[in-house]
């Protein structure tokens, strides 16, 4: 039975998680580990009984040669790494069936959407695509999972729950000499072939709406069929049998090396301690990990965290029956929402919810202002090199902007010398080297607070100027024409 402890850790507070820890015994650590740490301690205990009152003072010095020989040696074994990467398997594993476990929903509410008929014949078509479906998964279950084998041991107890007829089963044992796993698929033909005949009888209208179906129940029985790859298909024996040895041994070995004794391998007399702590909560860790391997290497078994493959299967059968029969073309009448006339809805909460704080759904950043009034942005090409660079960066606002006045002026009052006396075609420099330069799409370098002009438009804003520049390879800026 899955153990659901999300309401008891609602807040991060410690004591609800002190309370979750301590108080719990289904699925807890200390259900997991208690049988096999009240043997450890106890041998453990011998041990110590055996080197405090049993042996002469000879045989505890050898005693204790042991311990320190062992003591140096127990990090030989590589116990985090090999239990980490483990787990982590174990755990994708588990992730990748449950992602998989089958939920028939979408089956319900796309069969409810596109197989039409208020009649009796449309109903009918839309419970059996849904239930056989369902029957579909029943059959598999049965092969995976212990719990679901205990409700459903043989075909006639399928049908005395109802997901069956009595001639359905019997059409279903027509295969029965192939063996059971072969009847896994029949279910799915049989939705499938449903939704085939809806359409030839009109009832889907359109060729799009049946396949809309059919790739529900495809998708549905995919995950049918991973689910029984990965329970014919398990993880290596050999991986988990290294882990486990590993682990176990570790902790054989532990009830010499990790005794207390009387004196350290220099002779200096220790603390005597009766009680290994450390020791112990080595046990309980080292011990509980393992046992999260233990418990999801089989997420289909009978252990209190596996799935619900029973519950499973009734919120399936319950709401897609629902959803195809009594939610089916049964919407609410189509009326104006209370928030009609607001531009911006007044949205409520209890007195007690309204009081507790929000963080609105915006960037984390979005209300930060790097532009403050009166300060000039000024955009720039990128540098060709790191001295460009440094030029452009060294340079100040002001002085970078009265550089750009000179020398366009300079440049307008050439440029409109030329204009006067020869044409732009017969001459391709000046503005049109401008326009080219333009056309070529490069950067346009604005000053000004939020200097805003259009490319055709010569005029000046009152809050900045915007002017088109080059840089040379000299790194030099050249204002090209002002916009």
């Amino acid at each position: 039975m899955t153990i659901n402890y999300h309401a008891s850790i609602r807040t991060s507070h410690p004591l609800r998680f002190y309370r979750l820890l301590f108080f719990s015994w289904k699925a807890s650590l200390w259900k997991a580990v208690f049988a096999q740490l009240l043997v450890w301690l106890l041998v453990y205990h011998i041990i110590s009984f055996i080197y405090r009152f049993a042996l002469d003072d000879g045989q505890k010095r050898d005693f204790e040669r042991v311990v320190f020989f062992l003591k140096d040696r127990m990090s030989y074994l590589p116990l985090e790494f090999l239990m980490g990467f483990f787990v982590t398997i174990i755990f994708n594993r588990w992730n990748t069936l449950y992602l998989n476990i089958g939920f028939i929903d979408n089956i319900g509410l796309m069969t409810a959407e596109y197989v039409r008929g208020h009649n009796e014949l449309g109903r009918r078509f839309r419970r059996n695509i849904l239930r056989y479906s369902e029957v579909g998964q029943i059959m598999l279950f049965r092969d995976i999972s212990m719990r679901v084998r205990r409700r459903f041991p043989t075909l006639d107890s399928v049908v005395a729950a109802g997901f069956l007829l009595p001639d359905e089963k019997k059409q279903l044992e027509e295969y029965s000499d192939k063996g059971e796993n072969a009847m896994q698929w029949v279910p799915f033909r049989w939705a499938l072939e449903l939704c085939h005949e809806a359409r030839k009888l009109g009832l889907i209208e359109s060729d799009y709406y049946q396949t809309v179906v059919l790739n529900e129940i495809r998708t549905f029985r995919t995950n049918m069929e991973w689910l029984r790859n990965y329970d014919w298909t398990p993880f290596p024996l050999i991986y988990p049998t290294v882990v486990f040895f590993m682990v176990h041994m570790h902790f054989t070995v532990a009830l010499i090396s990790r005794q207390l004794t009387f004196q350290d391998a220099d002779g200096k007399e220790l603390l005597d301690v009766y009680f290994p702590y450390m020791e112990t909560l080595e046990f309980i860790f080292y011990m509980g990990w393992l046992k999260v391997a233990e418990t999801i290497i089989n997420p289909f078994g009978e252990d209190d965290d596996d799935f619900e493959g029973n519950a499973l299967i009734d919120r399936n059968i319950t709401m897609g029956l629902m959803i195809v029969d009594r939610a089916f073309d049964n919407p609410p009448e189509l009326r104006k929402d209370q928030f009609w006339n607001d531009q911006e809805p007044r949205l409520l909460y209890t007195e007690e919810s309204a009081r507790l704080p929000q963080t609105r759904f915006e960037g984390s950043v979005s209300h930060i202002n790097l532009v403050n009034f009166g300060h000039k942005v000024h955009m720039m090409p990128r540098a060709f090199s790191v001295d460009q660079l440094n030029e452009w960066t060294e340079s100040t606002t002001n002085g970078l902007e009265n550089k750009i006045r000179r020398n366009t002026a300079d440049i307008l009052n050439e440029e409109s010398r030329k204009e006067s006396s020869k044409s732009i075609d017969d001459h391709p420099t000046g503005w049109q080297r401008v326009l080219s330069w333009r056309k070529s799409f490069r950067p346009i370098f604005r000053l000004g607070t939020n200097a805003v002009a259009d490319q055709n438009d010569s005029k000046r804003n009152n809050q900045g100027e915007v002017f088109v520049v080059d840089i040379h390879e000299n790194g030099k800026i050249r204002p090209m024409k002002p916009l």
